[in-house]
């Protein structure tokens, strides 16, 4: 019983307003974020780059992304997620930069517009996908909440990444 009562009242500390963090005054943050950046440590937020070959293995197969710059702010883009054997999403299409994102469109599949976000390393789809983009997908699988990791930037790269049906998902 005392064990009850001590829950109880745990449960009520806490619920005051945390303050919020206060303020760097010494930039010592700021200072640390960008000695990161200039190591590598960190992908530059201001200069991430999307273009490239993107890859996420699995005992299912291997799903992947590549992207080619075609334009100031747009890519043409490749998509392969496996789910097993005959049941893959596949298509291609193009990406635009869409707030700290990119909006994903493929050919083909009218109203199939996909949020992805990208940290300079990883790629995640959004896992609310319109119900048009199941015409990329056989029955049972999904782009929603895929994710992929870059494996090698550049054009060339991604020019080289093969698909299932697909030759060349970039090409």
């Amino acid at each position: 019983m005392a064990f009850l009562v001590l829950l109880v009242l745990l449960g009520g500390c806490g619920g005051e307003q945390q303050a919020e963090t206060p303020p760097d005054p010494t930039g010592a943050g700021a200072a640390l974020e960008k000695s990161a950046i200039a190591r590598g440590v960190v992908p530059d937020p201001s200069a991430i780059e999307l273009e490239g070959r993107f890859e996420r293995r699995s005992d299912l197969g291997t799903d992947k992304f590549c992207a080619v710059r075609t334009g100031d702010k747009s890519y043409r883009i490749g998509i392969l997620a496996v789910y097993g054997p005959g049941s893959v999403c596949e298509k291609q299409g193009e990406a635009s930069p869409n707030g700290d994102g990119f909006e994903l469109r493929f050919d083909g599949a009218k109203d199939c517009e996909v949020r992805a976000s990208y940290d300079g390393v990883e790629l995640r789809v959004d896992g609310n996908v319109p119900e048009a983009c199941s015409a990329i997908c056989d029955s049972r699988a999904s782009l929603a909440g895929t994710s992929y990791y870059l494996v090698e930037p550049g054009a060339e790269a991604a020019k080289r990444t093969l698909g299932a049906e697909v030759d060349r998902l970039c090409g």
